[in-house]
C-alpha cells in the first residue's frame, strides 16, 4: 500500500503507471493467495510464507525499474 501511495503522491522521476500497475496486481495476488492458504496444512503455510518473500525481493527489482524507465 505505501509504495502504490507514493506512486501517487510522488514528485519523483517514477514511472507511476508502472510503480503503481505492478504494486497493485502483487497486492491483489497477495489477497488472492493469503486466501487459499489451508491454516492446518504446514505445506500449504510454508508455500504462501515462500511466495511472500518472493514479493519482497521483487521489490527490488520494479522499484529500481520505476525509476529507470
Amino acid at each position: 500500500m505505501g509504495m502504490i501511495i507514493i506512486g501517487l503522491l510522488s514528485s519523483f522521476n517514477i514511472n507511476q503507471p508502472l510503480l503503481i500497475g505492478s504494486h497493485v496486481a502483487l497486492l491483489t495476488l497477495l489477497l488472492w493467495r493469503s486466501q487459499r492458504v489451508d491454516l492446518e496444512d504446514k505445506n500449504s503455510i510454508a508455500q504462501f510464507y515462500q511466495f511472500i518473500w518472493r514479493l519482497f525481493f521483487l521489490e527490488y527489482l520494479l522499484f529500481p525499474l520505476a525509476c529507470l524507465v
